[in-house]
């Protein structure tokens, strides 16, 4: 468990115990800690330094505190709070105002030392993969962070913040020989699917004409769109376009005309075979029999607990279900749905059932025929969904306006709410004038007729 600090704004620092610490990295995401805990004599002197702005130090690195709250739990005051990374609190708060004006193909170089300009923080690139430059429009008039994000965006890079220090690659990552798998060192894998970007069709405009044509379009229709139809992905539209061999490689990388699976886990660590070091950005072997996945994945967000007991949390990067993979899925499963449906009548060829010797069935029951039996309604005379008597039974009893069961009252001759024989008792019942009864008169009276009858016998 690595230990936890608190600086207020005033420069006062101190250790911060009986806590639990939470911990949330993803790729060019922002990191966060979440802290709970109640007030105790051990951290009594940094407990009321949990307030907004004032800063958590973790594992080397700063946090700024962004929602707080403090309430009573029992006799004891209790406090939540997160925190954000240092950087993206700075970067976030600091506005470039600046312009690079016009149209102009620009290296990563010259883009960080404009974005990060005036922020405090320095930039380390590892250039193998990343394009020399690229060609965009009056870049600037935004918060260093806004900057930051699109140049990972053009470049296709990521960054990483160590202290002051952004590091910036086609990927922070290790490729390892570490593995996830399922009953052995992973526990409650859940498999994600996001189908609401999906689309299947998508057009490209390019440089534009004086006379407001296009010099090149272009279309792509997704070989998806035979199994969900046509589903229109916004255009593109882009002067730098004037040849069609580009413009259609672009729209196709545009379209998303497949399935994204995420996967996300618990990481148990297996002493007897040594702790894996497993960090975001790490390729894994991931193996979950129960899904049918046996693949190398990314580890694209981690998060962990200062709880030694429980177990990290990891997010793996997408697979990815191809357009033609999905639509050879779908032919294989239309093709044995043929065997069995025949696509002319709609009915279960007799053929495609097989039924073992053994197998028994309710009398008049034939799973060969699709002939499912049509019942019609009850009568006093004849069985339907229910028998006659039961329709007879029903048919008896009374229902008020209120919906509720309505039952007779008794007479001499029938029962009803009570008994017919209760109801002629009572009837024999001579109440005085005045309604009253004394009873206690009348069980005096019962018990000395009882004790006159005994002291005859």
């Amino acid at each position: 468990m690595k230990d936890l600090f608190i600086k207020s704004l005033a420069g006062q620092f101190e250790m911060l115990t009986d806590v639990s610490t939470t911990r949330k990295s993803g790729i060019n995401n922002q990191k966060t800690i979440s802290i709970s805990g109640v007030l105790t004599p051990q951290n009594q002197h940094a407990f009321p330094l949990i307030q907004n702005e004032n800063s958590l130090i973790y594992d080397e690195e700063e946090y700024v505190i962004k929602t707080s709250s403090v309430k009573p739990f029992g006799s004891k005051m209790k406090a939540t709070a997160t925190a954000v990374h240092r950087m993206f609190i700075d970067l976030d708060d600091m506005y470039i105002y600046d312009v690079i004006a016009g149209e102009k193909a620009l290296s990563i170089d010259t883009m960080l030392k404009f974005a990060l300009e005036g922020t405090g923080y320095s930039y380390q690139v590892d250039s193998e993969g990343i394009a020399k430059s690229v060609t965009v429009e009056n870049f600037g008039d935004a918060k260093s962070l806004a900057l930051l994000n699109s140049i990972a965006e053009k470049f296709g890079v990521e960054y990483e913040c160590v202290n002051k220090t952004i590091y910036i690659a086609k990927e922070i990552a290790r490729y390892t020989d570490n593995q996830l798998r399922y009953s052995f060192n992973i526990n409650n894998p859940s498999k994600d699917i996001d189908t609401s970007s999906l689309k299947t069709y998508i057009r490209g405009f390019g440089k534009k004409k004086d006379d407001g044509t296009y010099v090149v379009t272009a279309e792509y229709r997704s070989p998806l769109a035979d199994v969900l139809g046509v589903r229109h992905a916004d255009p593109v539209r882009d002067e730098r376009y004037t040849d069609k061999a580009s413009l259609l490689e672009r729209i196709k990388s545009d379209l998303h005309d497949r399935i994204d699976i995420s996967i996300s886990l618990t990481y148990v660590e297996l002493q007897a075979q040594g702790i894996q070091d497993i960090r975001k950005g790490d390729y894994v072997w991931c193996i979950i029999e129960p899904f049918d996945i046996d693949v190398r994945i990314r580890v694209v967000e981690v998060e962990e607990y200062s709880d030694p007991y429980k177990s990290p949390k990891f997010t793996l990067g997408s697979i990815t279900r191809k357009s033609t993979d999905i639509v050879s899925d779908f032919k294989r499963t239309q093709k044995t749905i043929s065997k069995i449906v025949d696509s002319s009548t709609g009915k279960i060829r007799e053929s495609s059932i097989k039924i073992g010797g053994n197998t028994s069935f309710d009398p008049g029951y034939d799973p060969t025929k699709l002939n499912i039996p049509q019942y019609g309604l009850a009568s006093a005379s004849a069985n339907g969904l229910m028998s006659s008597s039961d329709f007879v039974k029903l048919a008896n009893i009374l229902v008020g306006p209120d919906g509720q069961v309505v039952v007779a009252l008794a007479t001499e001759n029938n029962d009803g709410l009570m008994s017919a024989a209760d109801f002629t008792k009572l009837k024999r019942i001579i109440m005085p004038t005045s309604g009253d009864v004394d009873m206690q008169s009348i069980l005096d009276r019962l018990t000395a007729l009882e004790q006159e009858v005994g002291g005859q016998g």
